[in-house]
């Protein structure tokens, strides 16, 4: 099931995904890569990162999007919060009944771990789960945060076992750039890479 993303406030658009039965295969199995430079690159960006503190936008606007959608995911018992800032939407998903992880990096992550918050420091796209680890996976104003969108939704499919919920500013809100935003897009772009990357959209 596919559908149009939908503007929301004109700046954002909400979206439930839920995983396709197929995942993405590589044609080439034998191709040998060198991750030194990448791995270099990546440490280079670490001083865009910024703390993302709890504020009263962000918190109504995400709860907002929890009480609509959240409980409508049947079985949905777990959750993986990607960029999480400092974990402060954990009571919201612990209210109705959803065991919360959170992953986020710098300041952040030691704030909610001062707050009793069960925060992680990784990468949301190098993620140290299993297959299959969660139930859903949020995204709250993350993905744009990712110099390589494409690779770290495929990361969220890997760990997801059946749902997504993403959460994007539109260009139109945030333009095209700014510090550590690295993938402000069109509602056509994300659509395209959301698809590539195994998702299908249920709900908009």
């Amino acid at each position: 099931m596919a559908s149009n993303l939908s503007p929301r406030r004109g700046w954002e658009y909400e979206r439930i995904l839920q995983q396709r039965y197929s995942r993405p295969v590589g044609l080439e199995e034998n191709i040998v890569r060198d991750f030194i430079n990448f791995n270099r690159y990546l440490d280079e960006l670490l001083v865009d990162v910024y703390p993302q503190p709890e504020d009263e936008g962000h918190t109504k606007m995400a709860q907002e999007v929890i009480q609509k959608w959240i409980p409508n995911l049947i079985g949905c018992r777990s959750v993986l919060d990607v960029g999480c800032g400092e974990a402060f939407l954990q009571s919201a998903f612990e209210a109705i009944g959803i065991d919360y992880t959170g992953v986020t990096l710098g300041k952040d992550c030691e704030v909610a771990h001062g707050l009793g918050r069960n925060a992680l420091c990784q990468d949301f796209s190098f993620l140290d789960f299993q297959d299959a680890s969660f139930d859903l996976v949020f995204s709250r104003h993350s993905l744009e945060h990712s110099p390589f969108p494409l690779l770290s939704l495929m990361e969220w499919h890997r760990i997801a076992k059946s749902w997504l919920c993403l959460i994007l500013p539109t260009p139109k809100y945030w333009l095209y750039g700014g510090r550590n935003h690295y993938s402000v897009m069109a509602r056509e772009q994300a659509e395209f890479l959301l698809e590539r990357a195994g998702w299908c959209v249920v709900w908009t």
